[in-house]
């Protein structure tokens, strides 16, 4: 039963994160996360072994990669449940709105430190416009994830 909780969990927060993303971009005209590069980079990783990319965006689009990109992108948020789960299995987090704030918090340091230098944008978007919007959006994506993966566990905790 457990693991049927964490993909429904996983599955939820992520379309919490997407849905809350499409919201900021018309409120804001800031644009989603575009996971055909997601898709591509993983493409790469797959086929070249390249772990770093530069350029992504000037690279050739690849078949299935906008497909790819979302899958990973809905992988990632149920292995971060699954992560959670363990966390509370091992009496560290609790299924709850704070704990899940902040994993979320704690769980920023994914993005910042691997996935945007893998992406070429360097460590804290630093190779990007504007490395403090990167990261301020990175935190509050983050942080809103947590939020519900901790209340998603708490659904089930009754």
């Amino acid at each position: 039963m457990l693991v049927v909780q964490i993909l429904i969990v996983g599955v939820v927060a992520c379309a919490i994160f997407d849905l809350w993303q499409r919201l900021f971009q018309k409120l804001t005209a800031t644009p989603p996360s575009n996971w055909g590069m997601v898709g591509r980079w993983s493409l790469g990783l797959l086929t070249s072994g390249q772990l770093i990319a530069r350029d992504l965006e000037f690279q050739a689009e690849r078949k299935n990669e906008l497909a790819v990109g979302w899958l990973v992108h809905y992988g990632v948020a149920i292995g971060y449940a699954a992560v959670y789960a363990w966390l509370m299995d091992a009496t560290i987090l609790k299924a709850e709105l704070v704990d899940g704030l902040i994993f979320g918090v704690i769980s920023v340091a994914v993005p910042w430190f691997f996935f945007l230098p893998c992406l070429g944008k360097g460590m804290l978007g630093r190779l990007t416009p504007n490395p403090p919007l990167v990261c301020a959006l990175a935190l509050m994506m983050h942080s809103l994830f947590g939020v519900s993966i901790g209340l998603g566990f708490a659904v089930f905790a009754g």
